[in-house]
């Protein structure tokens, strides 16, 4: 199956599963809360609330900020929405699509994001969560540093860039 039909597919069954917490929880099922879904959907990277209301900013007048928040609020609840706080007084949010665990690293000179798997640092929170008679259900580890480029050439191209875009 091509890679585009199985992206529409995979958002088609995440807007329904959406759809569903919406009916469970005894709230309508709107066209705004279907278009901010699927516009998050349609997401794989990091991005705030301030860039996706930039990101349907065509539908402005239609979507308002509030609205976004508690649309946000919603998807997180449902456990599709995953919120991180990476520092700087500032949330960031991730579609919950992947069953694998991820870690991120940021950087502290242009805000980059990345996302990381280290088997070996699952099995020592794992070891050191068994050492302390805890069964660990989550966890989240970010990492913080500097772009090498920085160091290396005295500046980063991503530093003056918007990082928390569409």
């Amino acid at each position: 199956m091509p890679e585009k039909e199985s992206l529409k597919r995979n958002i088609h069954s995440e807007l329904a599963l959406f759809s569903n917490y919406l009916k469970r929880q005894g709230l309508k099922i709107t066209n705004q809360r279907l278009l901010v879904a699927e516009k998050i959907f349609n997401e794989t990277s990091h991005f705030t609330v301030d860039s996706l209301a930039d990101s349907l900013k065509d539908r402005k007048g239609e979507i308002s900020r509030a609205t976004i928040y508690r649309i946000i609020s919603l998807l997180i609840g449902s456990g599709q929405l995953t919120e991180h706080n990476f520092g700087e007084n500032m949330k960031y949010y991730e579609h919950s699509h992947s069953s694998e665990h991820h870690d991120h690293i940021v950087c502290l000179d242009c805000r980059r994001i990345d996302e990381f798997v280290a088997p070996n640092i699952e099995k020592i929170q794992e070891k050191v969560a068994e050492e302390n008679n805890y069964i660990l259900t989550e966890h989240s580890l970010i990492l913080y540093g500097n772009c090498k480029l920085l160091k290396e050439k005295g500046s980063c191209p991503r530093k003056n860039q918007d990082t928390g875009k569409f």
